[in-house]
């Protein structure tokens, strides 16, 4: 059965969720919808579709099957139950929402879910990411003791996004999520230190060192920022590494063999996350959004539940909080 399939925000990632629908077999793009009339009839142009002019426009005269709500975290609630209401599969964009308190609202008027239900936590598709997370769970490391992660971006980073979210809910929470997805066991207490530099205008930080604690004895350090100049090499310098009793593993992230010099300097292009080639937008985007379909179609759990997204949320925010308090925060 082909699914009928919408995108509600087609800013950079929405669209990319509409192009990846516009040519995989099991879904047929019926319409997209954003704030932004001319960005959604481009996107709508570019894909052959139909451009509404509202969520509830598109779910009336589209009737999608599955829909993915890819708007800002600030404005997700309203589209998400709306979507959820006309009985849609739904795939969000992460954060589900700026504060804990408005992740609950969102949960709850999801619930009872009308179908599969996923939040798009994306490393949980990479594949170097479930290759260590499988080496864990098959003992190939021994018992784990430490865990690290570092994800720096550059001040542009800051300017396009400080205005509406921060590094750390919009950035740092793939890590976070990460490392206890890897490790397998949930961060139970937390000590953080931030500089505040350009991102103090929006109350943000610029720079964050994290440290966690594991419910099963491991410990783990997260180093993310928005600091680097705009013209460095990678669009994102980021890396993982574990160590256990019975070796280590390392995910490096800046440059995943190709590079190319010319009048801008080195650059490093990102070929993991959403690449785009001769069969559309692939990487760890396209699995992810193949996984949610693969659900749908089966009926199995997704990797990254409402559940899973809203633990997440919860270390980011008390990373937050062991800032302002200046002191380590416990988990409940």
């Amino acid at each position: 059965m082909t699914l009928r399939a919408a995108v509600i925000g087609t800013g950079r990632i929405g669209s990319l969720h509409a192009a990846i629908y516009a040519r995989d077999p099991r879904t047929d793009l019926v319409g997209v919808v954003d704030a932004d009339v001319d960005r959604a009839q481009q996107v709508a142009s570019e894909m052959g579709t139909v451009a509404f002019d509202s969520t509830e426009e598109l779910l009336e005269r589209s009737a999608p099957d599955v829909v993915s709500v890819a708007v800002p975290e600030g404005v997700r609630l309203e589209p998400a139950v709306l979507a959820a209401r006309a009985g849609c599969h739904l795939l969000l964009e992460k954060p589900i929402a700026p504060t804990l308190a408005r992740t609950d609202e969102l949960i709850a008027g999801l619930d009872p879910a009308p179908g599969v239900v996923m939040v798009n936590f994306i490393l949980r598709s990479d594949p170097r990411f479930l290759s260590v997370r499988d080496a864990v769970h098959r003992g190939r490391l021994g018992t784990v003791r430490t865990v690290s992660a570092h994800r720096r971006g550059t001040a542009a980073g800051a300017q396009a996004l400080g205005e509406w979210t921060n590094l750390l809910i919009s950035t740092a929470i793939h890590d976070v999520d990460a490392m206890s997805w890897v490790v397998g066991s949930p961060i139970r207490r937390v000590y953080a230190e931030a500089v505040a530099g350009a991102s103090a205008q929006w109350g943000h930080e610029d720079a964050v060192l994290a440290t966690f604690q594991f419910a099963n004895g491991a410990i783990g350090s997260l180093d993310t920022s928005w600091v680097l100049p705009t013209g460095v090499p990678a669009p994102l310098d980021a890396g993982f590494r574990i160590v256990g009793t019975g070796g280590s593993a390392a995910v490096e992230g800046a440059n995943q063999g190709l590079s190319y010099v010319g009048k801008a300097g080195l650059e490093l292009p990102d070929l993991m996350h959403w690449p785009t080639g001769r069969d559309g937008v692939g990487g760890d985007l396209r699995a992810s959004v193949s996984h949610f379909l693969d659900c749908v179609h089966t009926g199995c759990t997704p990797v990254m539940t409402l559940a899973d997204a809203r633990q997440t949320e919860r270390v980011v925010h008390a990373i937050r909080e062991s800032i302002a308090r200046e002191e380590p925060v416990v988990l409940d």
